[in-house]
Formats: C-alpha cells, structure tokens, sequence
C-alpha cells in the first residue's frame, strides 16, 4: 500500500541572510519570551528549519538561497513569533483594527 504524505502549503524563498536573521529571531524568542509554550514553539520552528529547509547554491558553490515549506499551522506560529519580536522595536502608532472593513 503507498502511503501519502501531506505536503506542507506554505512556501517561500529567502536570500541567505534573512535566513540568518529568521533564525536569529527565533533564537532570541527562545531565550527571552516569558511563556515556556511560546519558548519552545520557537525551539521547535528553529530546529524544523535548519532540519528541511533546501539550501540552493550559487555559481561560486555558496549558499545563496534557501527554500522552506512549512504547514499553516507552523507558518502561522512563525508570524505571531516575528511579530512578537518587534515589541522591543516598533511602537504602535495608529490602532489600524479601527480602519478594518468589517468591525
């Protein structure tokens, strides 16, 4: 019997030092989030990246591209971590939830 795998929906192409910074983010979340949920969600995206993201190389043979596929529910958790480490950086300015379509 062949088995069938879901493949993950979500996919995106960063330049190697994104790469760097994404994980550098997530990196910092681990360390410094205050929920031990949180702190491993990011243990575990950090590990799942460096596990099945595809490295592309260049002409010179170096890292120039990675390619990563993650599931809804993984890209979801990366967005509400990369956000959440804007809170030291970004000051809200307008609340745009006021601007919304449907309220």
């Amino acid at each position: 019997m062949i088995e069938h795998y879901k493949k993950p929906s979500v996919k995106f192409v960063v330049n190697k030092g994104n790469f760097n910074k994404l994980m550098s983010i997530l990196n910092f979340q681990e360390g410094n989030l205050v929920s031990e949920e949180w702190k491993e969600k990011a243990k575990e995206l950090k590990e799942l990246l460096l596990k099945y993201s595809i490295p592309q190389k260049d002409e010179d043979e170096e890292i120039a591209i990675i390619d990563i596929a993650l599931f809804q529910n993984e890209a979801s958790e990366l967005i509400v971590l990369l956000l959440s480490a804007f809170d030291v950086l970004l000051q809200e300015d307008e609340d745009y939830t006021k601007k919304l379509k449907r309220q």
